[in-house]
């Protein structure tokens, strides 16, 4: 087994490409598609933390087009599950907000999340499930963003000469993060990185 730091990158891509390859989200609750159900997620989290909800936000949980976040929320506003107004705050903007029905697919899609996670926590066993969430942990903590913001500011990275790296610093770095991301969030059931972020906070989403 190639324990290099090439051969652990290869691995980690390879592992991270056949998990997408066979990517399973979890269910989302009759009568909502999953990107409803992501939206509901992401409105209740944001809503959670006290923050007036707009489109923009849950367009940025889910790295979405505005344009495809706007069809969403106009189907669930149709559903009965959100409704739409204008900021007291400032009359050019629509605050999104959950209904009753609404909240109660938010505790719906919590607890389909939660079981998924149990399937796989299940799945490796409680040695490799600790060592999951002690990862996923440490990911949460990568400073990928703050080394590619040191080398766009002309910063050389500390201790590593410009040199001796065959590739872009903050590029490898994200890229590591991203398929280090996809080995936790889309394993044998697409469940463990998303759903732990997922369930917390009213069940909600993670936002960049």
């Amino acid at each position: 087994m190639d324990d290099t730091a090439a051969g652990l990158r290869r691995r980690l891509f390879n592992a991270a490409a056949r998990m997408r390859k066979q990517r399973q989200e979890p269910a989302a609750p009759k009568g909502v598609t999953p990107a409803e159900m992501y939206a509901i997620m992401a409105v209740s989290r944001l809503e959670g933390e006290g923050r007036s909800v707009r489109s923009g936000d849950i367009a940025k949980c889910g790295h979405a087009t505005p344009s495809a976040v706007s069809q969403t929320l106009k189907s669930l506003e149709e559903k009965g599950l959100i409704t739409r107004q204008r900021d007291k705050g400032d009359s050019r903007a629509v605050t999104v907000r959950l209904t009753e029905e609404g909240r109660a697919f938010s505790a719906r899609g919590r607890e389909l999340h939660e079981q998924m996670i149990d399937k796989v926590l299940t799945y490796l066993g409680p040695e490799d499930a600790e060592h999951l969430v002690r990862i996923v942990e440490r990911l949460a903590d990568f400073p990928a963003c703050k080394a590619a913001q040191e080398q766009q500011d002309g910063c050389a990275q500390a201790g590593s000469p410009a040199g001796d790296v065959d590739a872009n610093p903050a590029s490898d770095a994200d890229a590591a993060n991203a398929a280090a991301g996809d080995a936790a969030v889309n394993g044998p059931a697409s469940a463990a990185g998303a759903s732990l972020q997922a369930v917390s906070a009213e069940g909600g989403v993670p936002c960049a």
